[in-house]
């Protein structure tokens, strides 16, 4: 029997624990429902893939099955029109195995595990074993990867086909056997990254062009062999990044048409007039104060290392110190001393480097009105990089102790005091404008809200009968989604779901409305209230 050595062990075990964190927090603080809009949008789409199709057509009047960052253009190619989301096509595809199985957070925990084990094979292959085991017990304890492996966002599969580009690029140069099929695997990689977070693929494709340019010189001899390599990678991005071009066509009838700015028209990478919301538009000072803001928030988020407030204010006050309490800037800037011979380590630090500056181009950050709810995420594709520099820092430090074993106890105490200490206090940390309890019941969706229904049915003695849930909108007040979020968030979009929430708001058009869902038990919602009959949702009082 082959032995397996005890660090393979350690790393099997950090990828298990990534899987069960995503799980419990998936489960204990989002209560597996999207939060943030953006989500909404990838899991609605992703259920129109499941019914194998790329759009659905859209109901009319258009507001009534409205969902965050859906779009429902009065054109499309053949005169059938539709309803789709405003991202690009890849995330919604892959959690469609999610929506498939009836468990969509599974797919962002089983990528999780993943990308623990292909950040210590990268660490492994490229410094040492134990550089590779440190970065993914990084990775593993970090509070930004514990939130966002959670959510249904698209940052955990987009740093698995980052991490899967870097290391088949990286497999690719060793010019042994395999060249030409890690060349492949490659291409398919930035593909696949491309279609999901687009400016993400070319802020993480930069540093491999200009190394590419590099070998080009350096390497001249082997003209041939690395051409071929190169041309194969760029032509097997091709084929998976012409999947989004299929989609835009069924979507809009152009195939290079900007789905973003049809939702919003100043929501365009750039600088000046038109961009963004700021008066002027974007501007390098706006770019500056935003990578302010959120490398704050990087610096204490990504391992969970900080200060003291008081120490940091004292450093602040008295020398002008403005890292904020996070000290992973320290971290890597011993990396980047301790392996400053090693290409492969500045190679690593340029994709973090190359996503912070693509990030200055956008006009908005990821803290917004002085808090970050899903951590910096514009940053975390390039998180590997900086847990790769990270650990090759930690590991000099440790072998230059008189006893190394004292260096490693410290480092598993640190990422402890993270994991017990900053990460459930991370959770907790009230939130702009008004959420006081963090990520815990953000943005009023929860479980609650289908619990509420599900009450009512059986009381009203139709447990097996599905639901239509009609909102209705009071003369004066304002509507707002998160009052019926999460029955938003399990409306089918070929409208099959066991409840179904329409935003009607007109009581004169309910009776209408309703004939066309006969087979249904129809309930009221008004504001964050349900009734059983349409009078007592017109007449509260008589409740």
């Amino acid at each position: 029997m082959r032995h397996v050595p005890l660090t393979r062990w350690i790393v099997i075990g950090l990828m298990f624990f990534a899987f069960g964190a995503a799980a419990h927090i998936s489960r204990e603080v989002l209560e597996r429902l999207p939060r943030l809009e953006d989500e909404f949008a990838y899991l609605y789409q992703a259920r129109i893939f499941s019914g194998g199709r790329v759009w659905v057509e859209r109901q009319e009047p258009v507001a009534v099955f409205w969902q965050p960052f859906l779009l429902q253009p009065d054109q499309s190619p053949d005169g059938t029109l539709r309803r789709f989301g405003k991202y690009p096509p890849g995330w919604s595809l892959v959690l469609t195995l999610g929506v498939w199985l009836g468990q969509e957070w599974l797919i962002n925990a089983f990528l999780a595990m993943l990308n623990i084990g292909l950040v210590y094979r990268l660490g492994r292959e490229l410094f040492d074993e134990t550089v590779g085991v440190v970065a993914a017990l990084l990775l593993a304890i970090s509070p930004t990867a514990l939130i966002l492996n959670a959510t249904l966002m698209n940052h955990t599969w987009a740093l698995s086909a980052a991490l899967c580009f870097v290391y088949a690029y990286w497999r690719s140069t060793r010019h042994g056997r395999g060249i030409y099929a890690w060349s492949a695997l490659s291409g398919a990689a930035i593909g696949a990254l491309l279609i999901t977070r687009p400016l993400t693929a070319a802020a993480i494709a930069a540093p491999v062009v200009l190394h590419i340019a590099w070998r080009a010189v350096s390497e001249r001899r082997l003209w041939q062999r690395n051409i071929a390599a190169w041309a194969l990678l760029a032509a097997c991005a091709v084929p998976v990044a012409a999947i989004w071009l299929f989609c835009n066509y069924e979507w809009t009838g152009n195939p290079f048409a900007n789905t973003y700015t049809m939702y919003w028209e100043y929501d365009k990478i750039g600088f000046g007039e038109g961009h963004g919301l700021n008066r002027g538009g974007h501007s390098l000072t706006w770019a500056f104060r935003n990578m302010r803001a959120d490398l704050t928030f990087w610096f204490r988020d990504t391992f969970g290392f900080t200060l003291h407030r008081d120490i940091e204010a004292f450093l602040r006050e008295h020398l002008g110190y403005g890292f904020g309490v996070g000290l992973a800037w320290l971290f890597m800037l011993i990396g980047l001393v301790a392996g400053r011979k090693e290409l492969w380590l500045w190679l690593s630090f340029s994709f973090f480097v190359a996503l912070v500056i693509s990030g200055m181009f956008y006009w908005i950050g990821s803290v917004v009105h002085g808090g970050a709810v899903y951590s910096v995420r514009y940053y975390y594709e390039g998180i590997f990089g900086a847990c790769l520099v990270a650990a090759y820092g930690i590991v000099a430090l440790i072998r230059s102790l008189p006893v190394r074993a004292l260096g490693y106890a410290a480092l598993v105490a640190a990422c402890a005091g993270s994991l017990i200490g900053y990460t459930p206090a991370r959770l907790r940390e009230p939130l702009p404008p008004n959420w006081q309890n963090g990520l815990y019941g953000f943005n009023k969706v929860s479980r609650a809200q289908i619990e509420a229904v599900r009450a009512l049915r059986a009381q009203l003695g139709a447990s097996d009968q599905p639901v239509l849930v009609i909102v209705l909108r009071r003369e004066g007040e304002r509507d707002n989604w998160r009052d019926y979020g999460a029955l938003l968030a399990i409306t089918d979009p070929y409208l099959k779901s066991d409840i179904i929430v329409a935003r009607v708001f007109d009581a004169e058009k309910v009776p209408a409305f309703q004939r066309r869902f006969s087979e249904r038990l129809v309930l009221y919602q008004v504001g964050a209230t349900l009734y059983a009959s349409l009078a007592d949702a017109l007449t509260p009082s008589k409740q």
